[in-house]
């Protein structure tokens, strides 16, 4: 590093991407007598020694991604050199070093006005050179994968903006192969001011359960999760609410019960499928018919029009194994 105003934030701008782990690589790590190392920092002090600055710097979950870690009053004077530790494999593509004074900003928080569940499929994964380097395809949709799915009662198919408004344990529960579309109200958003750029984070509040063999519970979506539980699973003196409105949540949301049981096909068969939001608003809850888009009427593609219980029959989705719900977005306008 260079001079470094002590007087001013600093933070490192770290870009790079993991081979997202498993519960089974994490048990193999155990029984091998591995502990996996979160990410460090240490300074190279003037008489050459390394000291720990930061204990946990954290790293970009999954996809590309950039973290912010903020060094701050931790870097000691006459410190040139820093460097990160761990034993994971991270893939780490850029680091920046931001010493510049805090600029002006301010948030506002964008209003959820849409969110609709339904089946999608499976976009094309594009690989990289090395493990973890992904991207998808959204365009080219699969219909059926290679995915068992896990036993237990979903959220219906159609609108459930009601519940994805607020951390509230009333999960929109969806499976492989499905999503929630999201619409947001930026009408609300202030105008800029000269010289202002403006830059939208997206919060999600929810819960993923993989359907790993040495994970708790994988092959079921019982037992739900509940932001008050002490662990997971919970032991049998806590239990999901199970007041009024809970009850009422599970019986008129959670009603599509899905067995567990094979699909058909297992098989990747990509086709083009583009996805506008006039699509995700036509797509019809169980039970109902909805309207095709035209961009959806493929030579060969099962029709949008069906009932989606009559889908389930014809066996070319596949939809098990994580659960969540999401929340709002914000904008934060900054001056440069």
């Amino acid at each position: 590093m260079g001079p470094v105003d002590a007087h001013a934030p600093l933070k490192l701008l770290m870009t790079g991407y993991v081979n997202y782990f498993s519960a089974t690589s994490l048990y193999a790590a155990w029984q091998a007598g591995i502990k996996p190392i979160s990410p460090y920092v240490e300074a190279e002090m003037p008489d050459g020694s390394w000291k720990r600055i930061l204990d946990d710097a954290g790293f970009p979950a999954g996809l590309e991604r950039t973290i912010v870690v903020d060094l701050s009053g931790r870097v000691p004077a006459g410190v040139h050199r820093i460097r990160l530790m761990s034993n994971l494999e991270i893939f780490w593509d850029q680091v920046l070093i931001d010493n510049h004074p805090e600029a002006a900003s301010r948030s506002t928080e964008v209003p959820l006005t849409f969110a609709t569940e339904h089946f999608r499929g499976y976009p094309k994964q594009l690989e990289g050179p090395s493990p973890g380097d992904l991207n998808y395809d959204y365009d080219r949709v699969s219909l059926t994968g290679p995915f068992q799915h896990q036993r237990g009662t979903y959220t219906r198919m159609g609108d459930v903006t009601a519940l994805v408004k607020g951390i509230d344990d009333r999960y929109a529960i969806f499976g492989s192969g499905e999503e929630i579309a999201l619409e947001f109200d930026t009408a609300t958003l202030p105008a800029l001011p000269a010289h202002w750029t403006r830059d939208f984070f997206f919060y999600a509040n929810g819960f993923v359960k993989d359907m790993d063999w040495w994970d708790a519970s994988p092959f079921t979506v019982a037992q739900l999760p509940f932001h008050r539980m002490s662990t997971y699973p919970y032991p049998a003196s806590e239990h999901f609410p199970d007041d009024a409105d809970a009850v009422k949540y599970q019986l008129n949301f959670n009603d599509r019960f899905d067995s567990g049981e094979p699909v058909r096909s297992y098989r990747f068969k990509y086709q083009y499928l583009p996805s506008t939001p006039a699509d995700d608003r036509s797509i019809a809850p169980a039970g109902q018919a909805a309207n095709t888009p035209a961009s959806q009427n493929t030579p060969g593609a099962p029709s949008f029009t069906q009932p989606f219980e009559e889908k389930m029959r014809e066996g070319w989705e596949a939809k098990p194994p994580s659960s969540g719900s999401t929340s709002q977005p914000s904008a934060q306008a900054t001056q440069p």
